[in-house]
């Protein structure tokens, strides 16, 4: 049995790096010759994490980084790194560089975040990240293009493109609108922790002035940690006054939580529009577009990175930046015809069925699997099967 080890936020840490790592090794696990263990990120070093996590990283204590490895290289056949700037310690998360230093065994880091100018030590971790991993793994394909650009083309074979998984839908989307209590409603959505880099404002003021009988436009989710941190809950006061002003409270609906899995994956089975409003290109990964091209829902998005790559084929309508005529005339577009409503809604599900967690964590398991694995001796070998046996006493 080949064991894994992924370095992330996990659950019940709330983002949407925590639930990829969850749905990764879920979907990696479903082969019985893997075992996944997880690598938590903490910046307390206590968290009500269960037993999937191994080790937990003192995110602000260097020590804690080189623990990590130590375990990591003595316990484990590969090593993953779930990599955001944001996550890790040190100014743009350089103690990862840490582990990456002094892992003796494979590793393949997974890339969150792609910048097209990123700050001279971000280039510089991301350099040393690619120059120690035998993989690595953009989740689009302008990611990949913008690695290739940006680092010794030396290291190009090392970089896969791999899509963001999904759930499994049953797209039974009468059963979820009854559920929900929306089965008299034409429902747009927009989920994801909520902040000021979302857009939401432009996506409210599109509606203003329409004239849409039974539309219900619902925005799910806690707001950001790190914004609630910083300015508390201004930015969904002021999209609550806007609603407001605009005359909109019939329209729009804030249901301010962090969805669980089945209930994200019924809300949105029972949507008929997803919006992505992004007010700026540069956003190279959004799971929530995922997940909403694998429910099958008609997206439409500003022409950020990830939606320019998701959304290609019909899969999804891209709206201009900063257009608020033309994200208004697409709302209506999709409202008013049912066959155009269908048509974008099977392109989207059609793409989606092919980047279920099934079959997109068993590309992870083929990329593992062809990466050089290292011989242990039989000193490695005693303390691996003396360590494991303490373990389970």
């Amino acid at each position: 049995m080949k064991k894994i080890a992924i370095i992330s936020t996990c659950p019940p840490q709330e983002c949407g790096l925590a639930t990829f790592t969850k749905d990764l090794k879920e979907g990696m696990e479903l082969d019985p010759s893997v075992h996944i263990d997880l690598i938590a990120l903490s910046k307390h070093g206590v968290e009500d994490f269960d037993e999937s996590v191994r080790f937990v990283i003192h995110r602000d204590r260097l020590d804690s980084y080189h623990q990590a490895a130590r375990l990591i290289n003595e316990e484990y056949d590969y090593c993953i790194i779930q990599h955001e700037f944001g996550i890790f310690g040190g100014v743009d998360g350089i103690f990862i560089t840490q582990i990456a230093n002094n892992l003796t065994i494979p590793l393949l880091t997974i890339f969150h975040t792609i910048l097209q100018t990123p700050s001279l030590q971000q280039k510089e971790i991301m350099e040393l990240l690619l120059e120690k991993s035998q993989a690595v793994v953009s989740l689009s394909p302008k990611g990949v293009e913008l690695l290739k650009e940006q680092f010794d083309p030396a290291q190009a074979g090392k970089i896969k493109f791999i899509p963001h998984g999904v759930p499994l839908f049953d797209y039974n989307q009468g059963l979820a609108k009854y559920k929900l209590g929306l089965q008299d409603n034409f429902v747009m959505m927009t989920f994801g922790l909520i902040g000021r880099s979302k857009g939401l404002e432009y996506a409210i003021k599109s509606l203003a002035g329409t004239d849409l009988p039974g539309f219900k436009y619902l925005i799910i989710g806690k707001t950001h940690p790190n914004v609630l941190a910083h300015e508390g809950e201004s930015y969904r006061f002021e999209l609550q006054n806007l609603i407001s002003q605009l005359n909109l409270e019939d329209k729009v609906v804030f249901i301010d939580k962090f969805l669980t899995d089945e209930e994200l994956k019924e809300y949105l089975t029972a949507c008929d529009i997803y919006l992505s409003p992004y007010p700026h290109e540069q956003q190279i990964s959004s799971g929530t577009l995922s997940f909403a091209v694998g429910a099958g829902a008609a997206v439409i998005s500003t022409p950020y990175w990830h939606a320019s790559d998701l959304l290609k084929d019909e899969r999804g309508i891209l709206t201009p930046f900063n257009d608020l005529e033309a994200m208004r005339a697409n709302i209506n577009l999709l409202y008013s015809s049912k066959r155009l409503l269908a048509w974008h809604r099977f392109k989207a599900r059609s793409y989606g069925e092919q980047t279920v967690w099934k079959k997109v964590a068993k590309m992870y398991i083929d990329l593992l699997q062809s990466l050089a694995t290292p011989v242990r001796s039989l000193v490695d070998y005693e303390k691996y099967v003396s360590f494991d046996l303490k373990r389970e006493a």
